[in-house]
């Protein structure tokens, strides 16, 4: 396992036949590499007032309408952590 021989040195742990605690570590790294990604290929979700629709019509004026206050209109919020790269800031 190449991965493992880098990590050792990198993390302090050793590898052997029944070190548990090397695969938990390998596996979070793993998760956490996935998650980054995840940021950076989809940094947006829907918005947590408005779920998505940033419009709020009225209920006496049914055809009036206003937009989302806390997305500005867009329908759309940055994820929890995708502010991380300068390319998703506002």
């Amino acid at each position: 396992m190449p991965f493992l021989s880098l990590a050792q040195p990198l993390l302090g742990v050793s590898v052997g036949a029944g070190s548990g605690t090397s695969t938990l570590v390998v596996i979070a790294i793993g998760v956490l590499v996935a998650w980054l990604l995840s940021l950076l290929l989809h940094p947006f979700t829907a918005c947590s007032s408005c779920k998505g629709s940033p419009k709020s019509y009225g209920a006496v004026a049914t055809k009036s309408f206003r937009t989302c206050g806390a997305c500005g209109g867009s329908g759309k919020q940055l994820r929890m952590g995708a502010g991380l790269w300068s390319r998703n800031r506002e």
